[in-house]
Parts: structure tokens; sequence; C-alpha cells
């Protein structure tokens, strides 16, 4: 394979990962939509979507072997497909927990509404704009913006601990509603790992970047 028909797979790789991850935007905004409205078939069809995103994973794998496959890699040729191998990784472990998420939002659908922790959906913004900006470092390499989403993993995890010990008393004040209270720290829990996973794309652009890696 000549060398500028390998740069131009690369490219359109890098472009897979990008439409990718705005497509995990999307599925981000009906979860986060539907922690309001509960709507049942909603959280079904996002459930049911995860597949897709398996199937991408599974397709942009392939191409990064492919290219390893028909090509000798120079050092930075290999920094960039290993650092997409990971992160696409990364991105389909989000739709999973997307999936999650919404599992536990129909559960919720069926039970009688409670109070939960006013600061819940500040954790949430927290988290989809660290995703959103993961993606945007990664399509403009964007290291700086990369280095700002690994200090923000630190407020989400404050966040999720704070929360913990709260649903703990709120399920003692209120043991009739213990179902209710489990299911929504769960949810917590998978919100926190999705900021996790957004902290590791970061990594990785900042090891394609600047060839440094902190995982």
């Amino acid at each position: 394979m000549p060398r500028v028909n390998y740069v131009n797979e690369l490219n359109t790789l890098i472009n897979d990962v990008r439409v990718v991850g705005a497509q995990l935007e999307e599925t981000m905004d009906k979860v986060i939509q539907n922690l309001d409205d509960k709507n049942a078939v909603l959280a079904k069809s996002i459930r049911k979507a995860d597949k897709q995103f398996n199937e991408r994973e599974h397709n942009i794998m392939e191409k990064c072997l492919t290219l390893v496959l028909t090509q000798a890699p120079v050092a930075t040729d290999w920094r960039e497909i290993a650092s997409i191998m990971e992160m696409i990784i990364d991105i389909e472990r989000i739709a999973d927990h997307c999936s999650d998420i919404s599992k536990y939002t129909a559960l919720l659908s069926e039970l009688s509404p409670v109070q939960i922790p006013d600061y819940f959906y500040s954790m949430v913004d927290v988290t989809r704009e660290m995703l959103h900006n993961s993606v945007m470092c990664f399509s403009e390499n964007d290291a700086e913006l990369a280095k700002k989403i690994i200090a923000t993993d630190d407020v989400v995890d404050n966040y999720f601990s704070r929360y913990r010990k709260d649903i703990v008393e709120f399920i003692k004040a209120n043991p009739e509603n213990t179902e209710q209270y489990i299911n929504y720290l769960l949810i917590a829990k998978y919100i926190e790992r999705i900021a996790d996973h957004t902290t590791n794309i970061a990594e990785w652009v900042i090891y394609i970047a600047k060839s440094e890696l902190s995982i």
C-alpha cells in the first residue's frame, strides 16, 4: 500500500471515530433527558441501539488491524493507531453504560417518584460536558483541552462520593423507597464510570499529541 493511501486510510479511520463520538453524544443526550421523562419505550430503544456501537467498535478495530498488517507503521503511526483502538473501546464502554442507565431508568418508570440529592444533575451535566470535550479534543488533537478533562474527573468523583453517602441517608429515612434509591445509586455509578472513560480518551489524545502516557 503506497504511503499516500495509508495516510488516506488513517484519516478515514480518524473520521470514523469522530462520527461514532458524535453519535454517542446524541445517545447520551437521550439518556439524560430520559432521567426526567422515564419513558420505558425510549429506554428500550437506547438499550437496543447499543448493539450498533458494538458493531462500530468491531469495524474500527478491524480497520486498525488492517492498517497494521498492510503497512509497517512508523512510531507516530503506531501511537495513533494504538490510541484509536483504545479510544474506541472506551467509546463502546460509554455506550454500554448508557444502556445500563436506561435499564434502571425503565425500572424507575414503574415505581413511585422519590426525592434525590439536588446536585445529582450537576454531576450529570459535568459528565456530559466531559464527554463532549473528549470528542472535541480528539477531533482537534487538543492536548490542553484533554488536560482539563482529566482534572475535571475529580469533580465527578467528589460528587459521587457525596452522593453515595447521601443516598444511604435517604434509604435510612425512607426504607419503603429502598428500591428507587438503589436504582438511582447504580445510575450515578454508571455516570461516574462514563467520566472515567472520557478521562481515558483524554489521556490517549495527550499520548498522540505529545507522546506522553499517564494511564
